[in-house]
């Protein structure tokens, strides 16, 4: 009984070790193990309305406002983004060449995935702030960093220019 556990302890070892490979390959950002230094995570769905109608171009102006400032941005988008924008689905690379910032640095949201708990999932893990004009109201329990002041950097875009809200 004993020389027969001790036979199968390698297969189910081997097995646990596949099984967490796996998960670990399949996990989002996953593939970046690193990021940048000065990273900040933007809620792309909610910055395309900046300046009102959904635009590429207010975006594309909120991104490169950001790595003036030194940052470099990590783009979260709903599934429909792509919709909303050129009436299409546009994934990671589509935006990203739309967007002008690397595909390992955009993120669209598998259909029925909430955006906001993956983008504040992604921040909290990593210890990154929001860029966003969203409240997270529903989402403060689950993410309590939320609270911190300075957690959600806000703005607009008005006149041409970036309007960042202190």
């Amino acid at each position: 009984m004993i020389t027969d556990l001790l036979l199968l302890l390698p297969a189910a070892i081997g097995l646990v070790v596949l099984v967490v490979l796996r998960r670990r390959r399949a996990a989002p950002g996953a593939a970046q193990a690193k990021l940048p230094r000065k990273a900040i995570v933007v809620d792309g769905s909610n910055v395309m309305h900046w300046g009102g109608a959904p635009s590429v171009m207010v975006l594309t102006r909120v991104l490169r406002a950001l790595e003036v400032q030194g940052y470099t941005p990590i783009v979260f988008f709903d599934a429909n983004a792509g919709y909303v924008l050129s009436d299409r689905y546009m994934d990671e690379k589509t935006m990203s060449a739309a967007i002008g910032v690397p595909p390992v640095h955009v993120r669209v949201v598998d259909k029925g995935v909430i955006a906001d708990q993956a983008i504040l999932a992604f921040a909290a893990g990593h210890g990154l702030r929001v860029v966003s004009n969203d409240q997270y109201r529903d989402w403060r329990v689950q993410f309590p960093h939320l609270n911190r002041k300075g957690a959600v950097l806000r703005g607009s875009y008005r006149d041409g220019a970036v309007v960042w809200r202190r």
